[in-house]
């Protein structure tokens, strides 16, 4: 029986109600509004479970899936801002490869998820017509003020687009944090247009860095509801009626203060605590905190057509 506010969920995959526990989570007096916040860093506290039948790995029992979206609704995260430029030259980059990839320059693309709005005033600069939802209202008024952005503070279901309304959709690290994505995944095809693109990025579950780190892999956070392999999204994407047109790694750039200030957070033990002290000291010596640093920690890309 699990505890009150929360709920077990079946696999999101293929419906089985088959699992073996993987890790079993801790206890936290944390309100879901604490802990649903990407830059926080809450790590832990859920149990992961993988579905005997195809492999999923999912938080089970999690927060009932209203309060989840709630939470996002109503975090604050300065933190994710903080980081503004540098997002947004990752973000650059990613647009070349989606028009590279895609053909389409200056066509009408949805970002989900997308929540200051980085990646759509980078998609708005270069001649796109572009559209956000996120459901953190706190970061779509300060994109909407700060850029001029066509935000709606909402999931993609909420904000009832017309069908087939996009060429292009993109999921920017969302779909593991959504508390159901093959519905996510539905919309997306129906707001597609025919032929229209999606991409989705995920921490991938099965790269070399989960696979060493295991428990301790820094994308084991509490916001994360989904741990997909390639193979377990490609199955997904599949079944939603998507062809996989290119898998990458993915690479994306931050400072390097905030990569140590992140390590900190994310180590929780002294070795840990040490080194990253040990860095930021050096990064202040050098007069190198601001430093844009480009990494590869174990993300994976998929750009996907409908069919």
């Amino acid at each position: 029986m699990g505890k009150v506010g929360k709920e077990y969920v079946r696999c999101n995959l293929c419906g089985a109600d088959d699992y073996s526990v993987l890790w079993a989570g801790k206890e936290t007096a944390l309100a879901p509004k604490d802990i649903y916040s990407s830059s926080k860093g809450v790590m832990g506290t859920d149990t992961l479970v993988k579905c005997r039948m195809c492999g999923l790995i999912y938080a089970n029992p999690r927060f009932e899936g209203d309060v989840i979206v709630d939470a996002y609704a109503e975090a604050e995260d300065e933190v994710y801002i903080s980081q503004a430029e540098n997002r947004m030259d990752t973000f650059r980059r990613g647009l070349d490869f989606v028009e590279k990839k895609t053909g389409i320059r200056g066509g009408r693309i949805l970002d989900v998820g997308c929540a200051s709005g980085f990646f759509l005033k980078v998609a708005r600069d270069r001649g796109w017509d572009a559209e956000g939802v996120e459901p953190n209202k706190w970061l779509v008024k300060w994109g909407n003020e700060q850029f001029g952005l066509r935000m709606k503070a909402a999931t993609m279901r909420e904000a009832k687009f017309p069908a087939e309304s996009f060429d292009v959709i993109t999921m920017w690290d969302v779909l593991e944090h959504t508390p159901d994505p093959d519905a996510e995944l539905k919309e997306a095809r129906r707001l597609l247009k025919r032929g229209g693109f999606l991409l989705v990025n995920i921490p991938d579950s099965g790269s070399s860095f989960a696979r060493v780190f295991g428990k301790r892999w820094w994308f084991v956070l509490s916001v994360h509801l989904y741990y997909f392999t390639t193979k377990t999204l490609k199955a997904m994407l599949e079944k939603n009626g998507f062809s996989v047109v290119v898998r990458k790694r993915y690479f994306q750039t931050l400072s390097l203060a905030y990569l140590i200030r992140m390590l900190k957070h994310l180590a929780k033990n002294p070795v840990g605590s040490i080194a990253s002290d040990t860095m930021g000291s050096v990064a202040r010596v050098l007069r190198m905190e601001k430093f844009p640093m480009t990494y590869y920690a174990g993300q994976t890309l998929f750009l996907v057509r409908k069919e």
